[in-house]
């Protein structure tokens, strides 16, 4: 029983853990405005497990998508003729 309660500890450790690190992640981001950070730091506190999943993946997607804009940005820049 005791190592059951040190597993169980441990789950609950992670899952604050990648809550709180998730919860830095979308406050540092400037994809969104102050509000959209504030709903998000509910969603993923009020629902742990799908609310902090279903954040962290639409906060993957934006940056990701950024990124590939901003290096598109990048290299279409003046064309030689």
């Amino acid at each position: 029983m005791f190592a059951f309660e040190i597993f169980v500890a441990l789950v609950l450790l992670g899952l604050v853990s990648f809550q709180a690190w998730l919860t830095v992640r979308v406050f540092r981001s400037g994809l969104y405005e102050r509000k959209q950070k504030i709903w998000q730091a509910q969603l993923i506190w009020l629902l742990p497990i799908i609310g902090a999943g279903l954040v962290f993946s639409i906060l993957h997607e934006d940056s990701k998508a950024e990124t590939e804009a901003t290096a598109h940005l990048k290299s279409s820049g003046p064309s030689k003729s």
